[in-house]
């Protein structure tokens, strides 16, 4: 008489709890619950597992991160080439231009290096600095390049207001989650199983093993996977330990 082998998950990693159950979803799926007879059982299972599935997801953190990371780092290259486009005019064959671009560079000079201040400080100081420049030296950053200057500072502070809205995105997103706690959510999910393997061993004592037989076999293997894999990483951390001594 077959039986679903019980077996204690604690030691697997997140990915590996979260695969494990998502193949012994997948052979309930094939089999069917109902032909399983655990309809209850597995309604509750597929609640807990979505739930882990969401605690998960928020420990891997934003979607949103990629992009601000990506958009800031376009808005600090902007940003420095903005300044040294506006270095080199000091070096311009032209004495007037030359002086057009130290009236800019004194400006650039005071607020330092924005690129090293944190995300909003970053943000706050573009603002302000570029309508600095833009109130007081207007017609000057107009000569540099031809119009290059303005141009340059119009693109900066395009940047600038795209990661101001990707990072409001960011945060909306984190200020309105629910916070799972990744550990309840597996063991919510371990229980759920439990149940399943509970009722279908009760079953196969009752009716046999003939409608669970397969189900059984796929459940075992997956679990005898996992078990082989705890095992030869425990075998790791002892050969490890050994040869520490």
């Amino acid at each position: 008489m077959k039986q679903i082998v019980f077996f204690s998950q604690r030691y697997l990693h997140n990915g590996e709890h979260d695969q494990l159950h998502s193949n012994f979803a997948a052979e309930i799926e094939t089999q069917t619950a109902q032909k399983l007879g655990i309809v209850a059982e597995t309604t509750a299972y597929n609640a807990a597992r979505a739930n882990e599935k969401l605690a998960l997801q928020q420990e891997q953190g934003s979607v949103h991160t990629e992009t601000i990371s990506t958009t800031d780092g376009f808005r600090d290259e902007t940003d420095k080439g903005f300044c040294m486009f506006v270095e080199s005019n000091l070096y311009h064959p032209q004495p007037e231009i030359r002086e057009k671009a130290r009236r800019i560079m004194r400006i650039i000079d005071q607020y330092g290096n924005l690129r090293k201040l944190n995300y909003n400080e970053e943000s706050s100081q573009l603002v302000n600095r570029n309508a600095e420049i833009v109130n007081n030296y207007a017609s000057d950053l107009a000569a540099l390049g031809n119009g290059w200057g303005t141009a340059w500072l119009n693109s900066l502070n395009e940047v600038n207001t795209q990661f101001v809205e990707h990072f409001g995105t960011r945060t909306s997103e984190q200020t309105s989650k629910v916070t799972i706690n990744t550990l309840e959510a597996r063991a919510a999910t371990d229980a759920a199983w439990e149940a399943i393997v509970t009722r279908i061993n009760a079953l196969v004592v009752v009716n046999g093993d003939t409608n669970y037989a397969t189900f059984i076999d796929k459940a075992n293997y997956h679990i005898e996977y996992n078990k082989t894999l705890l095992n030869a990483r425990k075998g790791k951390k002892v050969s490890a330990t050994e040869e520490s001594k």
